[in-house]
């Protein structure tokens, strides 16, 4: 059996991950950078910190994994007997494999579950629009047990045989719980985003309305990707070997991207929920030396927008009355 297309997809695949896996590490220390100058004690960013470096050490394993087994694959075991088609049959079960097929598949139910309690906060802590959602989650997770089980069983082969009846719908729970949250996230933000604009104008509101955010806020790569890769996997092509891969860097890359939004006070939150809603919206400022967060509420600039007119009205008003500059001098600076 021919396994050309195998190792080119394969190949393709590492090099990519290889990719992904530098964007991934900047953005962890980007989002470590921010914890650090905030100086806080929030259980919040404490869990941040700790989620976003479990995602980075199990994506490392995954890569570290796939780097061994193809070093093995084209150099160690090249000349021996049947070389690489040979390799490939009977190694595809290696115990380090298994490590990292499972690293892949935590690496989908943690940015699984940072999707849905997102979906959560963004719906004003509604419990209601998370309870279909949670379903899949579970449905999914018992899924992909069996998957793992089935691709490391002696012969197994995690894109051929029976890997892929459990495979197949395993990846179309979650990749259908992906698309779900991610248009319901999309309904919301464009809901709200009329609210914002209103209330911000349309320049302030960008950093919470543009389309960039709204992609980010809803995870849509993961989703696109995750059904690019789904219909090869389901077809058996092996094109979805390099697919895969790309998809399974999507896991880490997406619900990175929205921990350093949230740490960064650029991310959709609960209390901007309310404020939306309530007329009372606010903004961050950060100072780049300090590390130090002002919030500056639109009531605020509001009523110092109010100030400044009735202070240029009363300067008028003295104008016209032909008064000194003293007595001009002595109107209130604001």
């Amino acid at each position: 059996m021919s396994t050309a297309l195998f190792e080119h997809s394969y190949y393709i695949g590492n090099y990519m991950s290889g990719i992904l896996y530098g964007v991934e590490v900047v953005m962890y220390f980007m989002t470590v950078r921010q914890l650090l100058y905030r100086r806080t004690t929030r259980a919040s960013y404490k869990f941040f910190l700790a989620y976003s470096t479990a995602l980075i050490l199990l994506l490392t394993i995954d890569i570290a994994v796939n780097a061994v087994w193809a070093e093995q694959m084209w150099i160690t075991f090249r000349d021996a007997p049947g070389g690489v088609p040979e390799y490939i049959g009977t190694q595809l079960s290696d115990w380090y494999q298994a490590w990292g097929s499972s690293a892949a598949v935590a690496l989908v139910f943690m940015s699984d579950a940072l999707l849905i309690y997102r979906l959560f906060i963004i719906y004003g802590s509604n419990f209601l629009v998370i309870i279909f959602p949670i379903l899949i989650y579970i449905a999914a997770f018992i899924l992909a047990v069996l998957e793992l089980v089935s691709s490391f069983s002696p012969g197994g082969f995690f894109f051929n045989g029976s890997a892929v009846n459990f495979g197949t719908p395993y990846y179309s729970l979650t990749i259908g719980l992906n698309v779900i949250v991610t248009a319901l996230i999309c309904y919301r933000l464009l809901s709200l985003s009329k609210l914002v604009k209103h209330t911000m104008g349309p320049e302030n509101a960008k950093l919470y309305t543009s389309v960039a955010s709204i992609l980010i806020e809803s995870a849509a790569p993961y989703s696109i990707t995750g059904i690019i890769f789904l219909v090869p996997y389901a077809r058996g092509d092996l094109v979805s070997v390099a697919l895969g891969q790309v998809w399974a860097k999507c896991t880490c890359l997406a619900p990175q991207l929205i921990v350093l939004r949230v740490v960064s006070d650029r991310a959709w939150t609960r209390d901007t929920i309310d404020q939306v809603h309530t007329g009372g919206f606010s903004f961050s400022t950060r100072s780049r030396h300090t590390g130090t967060t002002n919030e500056v509420s639109m009531n605020q600039l509001s009523k110092r927008g109010t100030d400044v007119t009735q202070g240029s009205t009363l300067a008028e008003s003295y104008t016209k009355k032909g008064n000194s500059a003293a007595t001009l001098a002595e109107v209130p600076e604001v």
